[in-house]
């Protein structure tokens, strides 16, 4: 009797233990890094081991990073990785955060970028992509000596603290892809052309006096595409080479008191826009124009404007 009684008593210890156990790996669960399945990243040095020799192509970061004086170097080998920040800043003290090599790629999605002289750098041309992505630069946000491509249905808000937001040789965007750029040097300074796909949003911004979007080449805007510039000091909202626009397209623009929203070295053709400028566009040559109008329903079709141009040339023929 007095041996079943402690062996009831055993089997109640037991069930008791158990039962601790299981409460206590509930409540203090330790979450385990994984720097080469990237399925939890927790510090830099498994950020760096996860770009060198991951054996995934995402990467799930599990708290604030500090590279240092390191760089992300992303190259061919791992093109088109992913990175969820999940509410996470990710930054470094080094020449960039990230460095693309030449047409490679990156995602990021959730996080911050802070830091570097640029916080994203490429060494020729270089997409980036992302949704819920902020890109601060200690000088420029982004700066590229090639092309950037923003890929399709990205979100991008970037900033360069001390330089522009973006600079690069020619900025592409994909459709729906959404570009915020800031700084007090422009929100974006572009040496070639700029392309908007269809349902393409950019919109850029500076306090100071220097063009809040500047595109010493053309910029083409496709059917749903959507340009916002706003300069808040005195100079031009953007200052374009010329402008060329495919379908219905969206303008907003305002410029300095003394300058104007959009002012265009060169303005062939008529282009009808929703939106508004202010002050007027002014243009340097060319006999072309630029309507605004308050929505794509204002806009003449195509024949009725061709009617418009024969009434026109018939008047002046009339006069002569």
């Amino acid at each position: 009797m007095h041996k079943e009684r402690l062996i009831i008593l055993f089997l109640l210890l037991s069930v008791l233990l158990l039962a601790g156990c299981s409460g206590e790996e509930e409540n203090d669960k330790v979450e385990l890094a994984d720097p080469i399945g990237g399925s939890s990243i927790l510090t830099a040095a498994d950020l760096l081991a996860f770009v060198e020799r991951g054996e995934s192509d995402t990467a799930n970061l599990s708290a604030d990073i500090s590279l240092e004086n390191e760089m992300l170097c992303i190259t061919e080998a791992r093109d088109g990785l992913t990175i969820n920040g999940n509410g996470f800043t990710l930054s470094s003290a080094g020449d960039c955060v990230i460095r693309l090599d030449d047409g490679c790629s990156v995602t990021l999605n959730d996080m911050v970028i802070h830091g570097g002289s640029d916080a994203i750098g490429c060494l020729g041309d270089g997409a980036i992509g992302g949704s819920g992505l902020r890109i601060i630069g200690i000088g420029n946000g982004v700066r590229a000596n090639g092309a950037v491509t923003i890929l399709p249905d990205s979100s991008i808000s970037v900033t360069g603290t001390a330089g522009s937001g973006l600079v690069s040789h020619a900025l592409l965007f994909s459709e729906n892809a959404e570009l915020t750029l800031e700084g007090p040097l422009g929100g974006a300074d572009i040496s070639g052309d700029i392309l908007l796909a269809g349902g393409a949003k950019l919109s850029a911004y500076t306090e100071e006096n220097y063009n809040a979007l500047k595109c010493d080449g053309t910029l083409a805007m496709q059917d749903g595409a959507s340009l916002t510039v706003e300069n808040r000091g005195s100079y031009h909202g953007a200052e374009l080479t010329d402008l060329a626009v495919e379908g219905t397209v969206y303008i907003d623009a305002k410029g300095g008191e003394n300058s104007s929203g959009l002012f265009l070295f060169e303005q062939l053709e008529d282009i009808y826009v929703v939106g508004s400028c202010s002050p007027e566009p002014r243009f340097e040559s060319g006999r072309g124009s630029i309507t605004f109008v308050d929505s794509p329903a204002d806009i003449p079709a195509p024949e009725e404007e061709d009617a418009s141009e024969d009434s026109a040339e018939g008047e002046e023929v009339d006069a002569e």
